[in-house]
């Protein structure tokens, strides 16, 4: 329903495979990317044997810097909310039980926190070269690498599988995404005029405006072509907003919150145009089968690379929808939740009317992909060790009343520029499209579809796709990357080349003003690095030797490269600094949301039947009751075995609606 990548391993580690499973999954670390560019037996075996191992448990889980002990570098809340005093207080009701759509007036001191068009908050100082807004430097004051220099580098097209997860994993990891942070890039410079990073011939301006992101192609690259360019403007920020805060923080066009705003909107007029306001229902267009379907835009040509208007694409409550094909089906899954419920809700209270039945589905359906994500995906991101150590697994019965009005929930630059865009390494290059049988009947290339999701609407391939990311593996996250996403990313139809989206995460966490990698391993726990050899502590030693050939200084190197190259933790899909910071980014989303489904006592807050219901949803649920698949394992993330086996859909524990009832005399 709701997206990974592909690689090998060095022989060395494939014949001793019974020594642990956790070697392989953290093999990148020594060997060389050339000795498994091709498919092996060996590793396949090894691969297959590790693939359904035990729950890899982590016996000294950190604590994320809100719950650790006097963490180094965590700002204080004054300087965390900063950004506060650039937009006006909204005026609130205190009694609404309803979450607002722009997610204003969530907590109500702190009116501004994680409502959309606001700005992003900063949990450690910024570092940008004028204090202000300009890009960080080398410790020298000399530039930083080239971002392509360092892909190219240390971010090669590697097939390396994961162990364990399959391509929803990933896929739902971007619908968190798309759901808490969306940028909106700088169009005009300081004097109003057009900023140009790329001329029409597609070659890289001489000297890159400094509000274009610093990317160029070396000219000793092999391949190099002038009539390539890889640079884009910057992302708005609170200066371009007229408030003029020292560092600037950057705009967030979306709620911050776990809301499910991709598929809502993230202001009233969005929130409108997508509303039938008959039962409830939110609009669609009815496709192959009968079945129901995203609406469509009014003008495709200029949403997407196709042909004409009447052509299939998407409108829903985040621009992004479109994309690709899978991120499509995630949101029309989501829109056909919202539908059922409301039938449901309907029938078992006749007297709703549409504004009340499109407000308790949608609370209801918020409700459920909150569980999942802090039920299911949380502990397979973070590892579930780290995820109960630090309070973020779900409660099995009762209230949580640990509602917490002085945390700020709002996305984190640190988190949206750099630590959870890591999960960019496990995206595939191709996508299976698979039957019930759980034959792979076709593939699709990934940068064939940028920008196209016609195809979701074709036959059966809704559900096919959605098998596909149930049965298809993920590529593990790592330091490799496929090329359809670091050579050919939003490629033109019959264009051979595109951009190339590590050069880019790089670029963009030096306009966010993130600092090192060193100041993220003291905030997270570690020692600081006063030499290279001192990373190794966390980073291969071929790494380092690398990262040392690229940066001037140990403080220097970027927090995205050196997170990148972390051992993952275990049980964990990500490394030290990464763990720490995507942990302090779900606490907050979680106890900083006063609407969050588990809290007693609030206005918004479920009775205890209600949350019983509740905590009975799971991903394999939202799939079988949004698609026509028969069977499906229980596992969602996790990929098919004999510990994970495929089960009728029917054998899925399903929601009792019947705590909705509202009884009248």
């Amino acid at each position: 329903m709701f997206v990974k990548k592909m690689k090998k391993v060095p022989i060395v580690l494939v014949l001793i495979v019974s020594i642990s499973c956790e070697l392989i999954q953290n093999n990148e670390n020594e060997s060389n990317a050339d000795s498994y560019s091709n498919p092996g037996i060996l590793y396949e075996e090894a691969h297959n044997n590790c693939l359904n191992d035990e729950y890899v448990s982590d016996k000294n889980p950190s604590k994320i810097p809100s719950l650790a002990e006097n963490p180094i570098g965590f700002l204080e809340p004054k300087e965390i909310d900063l950004a506060d005093r650039c937009f006006p207080k909204p005026i609130c009701d205190p009694h609404a039980v309803y979450r607002t759509i722009n997610g204003s007036c969530n907590n109500l001191i702190f009116p501004i926190w994680g409502r959309s068009n606001s700005a992003n908050t900063r949990i450690i100082e910024a570092d940008y070269s004028d204090g202000k807004s300009q890009e960080r430097r080398a410790l020298s004051g000399n530039k930083l690498p080239n971002p392509r220099k360092i892909r190219t580098t240390l971010f090669p097209d590697v097939n390396k599988p994961a162990l364990k997860y399959n391509l929803l994993f990933m896929q739902f990891g971007q619908l968190v995404a798309h759901d808490t942070e969306l940028i909106f890039s700088k169009t005009v410079g300081s004097d109003g005029s057009p900023i140009v990073c790329c001329n029409p011939d597609d070659s890289t301006p001489e000297f890159l405006p400094p509000d274009c992101l610093q990317i160029t192609i070396p000219k000793d690259e092999p391949g190099y072509s002038k009539n390539r360019c890889l640079s884009s403007q910057r992302a708005t920020d609170t200066a371009d907003l007229g408030c003029h805060i020292k560092p600037v923080r950057q705009q967030i066009g979306v709620t911050s919150f776990i809301d499910a705003s991709l598929l809502y909107g993230s202001d009233e007029i969005i929130a409108h145009s997508l509303r039938t306001f008959s039962h409830g229902k939110l609009r669609r267009q009815i496709g192959p089968k009968g079945k129901s379907y995203l609406p469509n835009v009014k003008q495709a040509t200029k949403e997407c690379t196709v042909a004409n208007d009447a052509t299939v694409c998407y409108a829903a409550g985040d621009v992004r929808v479109n994309q690709h094909p899978n991120i499509a089906v995630a949101t029309i899954s989501l829109l056909r939740a919202h539908n059922l419920l409301c039938d449901d809700l309907k029938k078992i209270n006749p007297e709703w009317d549409d504004e009340r039945l499109y407000q308790e589905a949608r609370r209801l359906l918020i409700a459920m992909y909150q569980h999942v994500v802090y039920y299911e995906f949380v502990p397979a991101l973070l590892g579930k060790d780290y995820a109960k150590a630090n309070k973020l697994l779900p409660l099995e019965k009762g209230y949580n009343m640990d509602y917490n009005e002085f945390l700020n929930p709002t996305t984190m630059t640190c988190f949206t520029g750099a630590a959870y865009r890591s999960l960019h390494s496990e995206i595939q290059g191709y996508m299976d499209l698979v039957n019930e049988a759980r034959q792979v009947k076709s593939k699709i290339r990934l940068s064939d579809f940028f920008q196209r999701t016609d195809i979701v609407q074709r036959g059966d391939n809704f559900d096919s796709l959605t098998r596909g990311l149930l049965t298809q593996i993920s590529q593990e996250q790592d330091q490799y990357y496929t090329s359809e996403v670091s050579e050919y990313l939003f490629r033109i139809p019959n264009k051979t080349v595109g951009s190339d989206l590590p050069s880019f995460d790089i670029a963009r966490g030096r306009d966010f003003g993130i600092p090192s990698y060193n100041k993220f391993r003291k905030l997270c726990g570690l020692s600081e690095a006063k030499t290279f050899e001192d990373f190794t502590d966390q980073i291969s030693k071929k790494n380092v030797d690398t990262l040392a050939s690229l940066y001037e200084d140990p403080n220097d190197v970027d927090f995205y490269v050196g997170g990148m190259l972390e051992k993952l933790k275990p049980g964990s899909s990500l490394g030290h600094t990464f763990q720490c910071i995507s942990g302090e980014m779900f606490f907050r989303w979680k106890f900083g949301d006063r609407f969050f489904y588990e809290f007693g006592n609030q206005t918004g807050s479920f009775r205890p039947d209600q949350l019983s219901e509740i905590r009975k949803s799971t991903l394999s649920l939202l799939v079988c009751m949004t698609s026509d698949i028969q069977s499906i394992q229980r596992n969602a993330f996790d990929v098919l075995s004999k510990h994970n086996p495929l089960v009728p859909c029917s054998s899925i524990p399903k929601l009792n609606l019947d705590p909705w009832r509202e009884w009248r005399a």
